[in-house]
């Protein structure tokens, strides 16, 4: 067997010899002495123009974020609206839905989270811990809220007037 095995290796080497040895004599200039029918090399070809990917606008930025948690089912449910508008909802199951709010209803939105200076609310305004109570914190233009139902912030009704309902 180990003969056997030898002779194929070297058979196969040659091989690979002599086809290496063919494929440079066929490169350019070798002469093989009249096959007509091999082509010529073709000219240089430009690639030819392509059309500009389009522009895919920019991602809609976040305008606010809404969490609510608690309740006696445990509930954490997410709200986020980006400034164009759309707006997605999750709960801790998963997504949940999406949606576009009205140019009015995005506007009124903008209107009530101004007004509401967020700037100036405190971080947390929270009252004594309720037994399945529900706590809301909301985030916008860098500012994070917290509040809750006994204490929810009168500065914060327009803005929760105007979430979506999804």
């Amino acid at each position: 067997m180990r003969g056997t095995r030898q002779g194929r290796c070297g058979a196969a080497g040659m091989l690979l010899g002599v086809l290496l040895a063919a494929g440079c004599a066929s490169g350019e200039g070798a002469d093989d002495g009249g096959d007509s029918t091999r082509a010529e090399p073709s000219a240089p070809t430009t690639p030819a123009p392509t059309t500009p990917a389009p522009t895919t606008p920019a991602a809609a930025r976040p305008l606010v974020h809404v969490t609510v948690t608690g309740g006696i089912a445990g509930v954490h449910n997410d709200l986020l609206v980006r400034d164009d508008g759309t707006y997605t909802t999750s709960t801790k199951t998963g997504p949940k839905g999406s949606g576009r709010m009205t140019p009015a209803e995005l506007a009124e939105l903008r209107r009530a989270l101004e007004k509401a200076d967020f700037a100036r609310l405190p971080r947390e305004a929270t009252g004594s811990p309720v037994a399945d109570g529900f706590t809301y914190r909301i985030t916008y233009a860098g500012h994070t809220v917290t509040t809750d139902e006994t204490t929810r912030l009168p500065a914060l009704r327009d803005v929760f007037a105007a979430l979506p309902d999804d």
